[in-house]
């Protein structure tokens, strides 16, 4: 996907960031069994994200051990063992790609075009190994969309509504995949809700860049390419905070109801309630970017000399 669905580390516990970290490990260990080695080079916090979802709609945990990886031979680390939720977002990402790469091959010109050329034949690929492992029909779910968000895009629709329904219809289908009755109703109105804002957030972020390379952004085909001022971006940042606070009225109902303790729980609010408002906050006020890195990497360095304080202290009255 787009890379916007992020923890906010200062907020997140330790025991919560060690429960993230050994999900990510695990999406990327089990990608690397399920699609190939090479595309685990495809992963991204998205599809972690999406994958902590489906393991919290299913009321579902992870078990976690020490593990070594190509990456970090010499040192164990924390590392989730497989799950149905990780290998289904592996053959999801797989597929996603594919059709991104396609897309690319056929609308975009100069580099983006010659790299999509060139991963053609691995993203072909990471389909087959999908639809050998039976997901046939999300792969045509996922052609039909990525084609009709292709269609409104080639017509140039001034209209940013269109393009992102249609990418949360895809994520609907994705998060509710395989779930029935109140479950699924829960798992679509989350994933219509997340779908709509990654596409938003990813026509605010590109909106300069596609300006001056003549693709098309939503918004500057609403705005006949004017300027992103004060009054937009403050409309924009509502219309990201109401999807938000729609994926929030999901996420309580999918809530079971004792999960103050839960790792898996905590992971899904940080990132829900404080890393993508973060992550909007810096696509639309660039220029807040830099003091909001200052301030986390300031609370970052208390929060350090605050755990080696208490070691010290701790081995002192040893």
């Amino acid at each position: 996907m787009y890379g916007y669905i992020k923890t906010f580390a200062p907020e997140l516990r330790v025991r919560e960031q060690e429960y993230y970290r050994a999900a990510y490990c695990g999406l990327c260990r089990t990608m690397g069994k399920c699609t190939g080695q090479c595309s685990r080079f495809t992963l991204s916090y998205d599809f972690t994200f999406l994958s902590l979802i489906r393991l919290a709609l299913a009321q579902q945990e992870i078990v976690i051990r020490p593990r070594r990886c190509a990456a970090h031979p010499l040192r164990k680390k924390l590392m989730a063992d497989p799950h149905e939720a990780f290998a289904f977002c592996a053959y999801a990402s797989a597929l996603i790609a594919y059709y991104k790469v396609a897309d690319d091959k056929k609308d975009e010109t100069g580099h983006r075009r010659r790299k999509a050329t060139v991963a053609s034949p691995y993203a072909k690929h990471l389909r087959k190994k999908a639809l050998k492992a039976g997901y046939a029909d999300m792969d045509a779910e996922i052609k039909a969309s990525m084609d009709a968000i292709s269609r409104l895009e080639a017509e140039r629709v001034p209209s940013a509504d269109q393009p992102a329904e249609l990418f949360g219809d895809l994520m609907a289908y994705l998060v509710s995949y395989g779930f029935e009755g109140d479950t699924a109703r829960i798992g679509k109105m989350l994933g219509h809700h997340l779908g709509r804002w990654i596409y938003l957030a990813d026509a605010v972020d590109d909106y300069t860049d596609d300006i001056a390379k003549g693709r098309y952004n939503p918004f500057a085909a609403l705005w006949q390419g004017g300027d992103m001022d004060a009054a937009r971006k403050d409309n924009l940042s509502r219309a990201l905070m109401a999807e938000l606070v729609r994926m929030e009225s999901a996420m309580d109902l999918a809530d079971p109801g004792d999960t103050e303790k839960s790792n898996l729980w905590g992971c899904l609010r940080n990132v829900l309630y404080l890393g993508m408002p973060a992550t909007a906050e810096q696509i639309l006020y660039p220029e807040k970017r830099r003091e909001m890195e200052e301030n986390i990497k300031s609370i970052q360095n208390k929060h350090t000399e605050n755990t080696k304080r208490k070691v010290k202290n701790h081995e002192k009255s040893l």
